[in-house]
């Protein structure tokens, strides 16, 4: 095999196995409570010079909420909207962890 082709093999084996770390591992929790909980996030907007002909990112904050539902155990799990969404207390919920 030539070199050119075993190094191709070997690159696709490795981002193979890289991804194979980012499935989805579905787990079912039963919920406690849900929680949305404010954050706040640095948006850069674009970039823009300064008075000085510095070139600066043009930021601002914003407030971000977040939805996290803690399980019966007493562990917390950040979930999307729609997961935060469909979940009640008590009832089993089904997550991709």
């Amino acid at each position: 095999m030539p070199a050119h082709a075993r190094f191709v093999t070997i690159l696709a084996a490795a981002l193979a196995a890289g991804c194979a770390s980012a499935t989805c591992a579905p787990s079912t929790v039963v919920v406690e409570r849900k929680e949305e909980r404010p954050r706040v996030r640095t948006e850069t907007r674009g970039v823009r010079t300064n008075a000085t002909g510095r070139v600066v990112e043009d930021r601002r904050d914003v407030v971000v909420p977040e939805y996290w539902v803690q399980a019966r155990d007493g562990r917390w799990y950040i979930v999307s909207e729609s997961e935060w969404q469909a979940a009640e207390p008590g009832r089993a919920l089904s997550l991709c962890r």
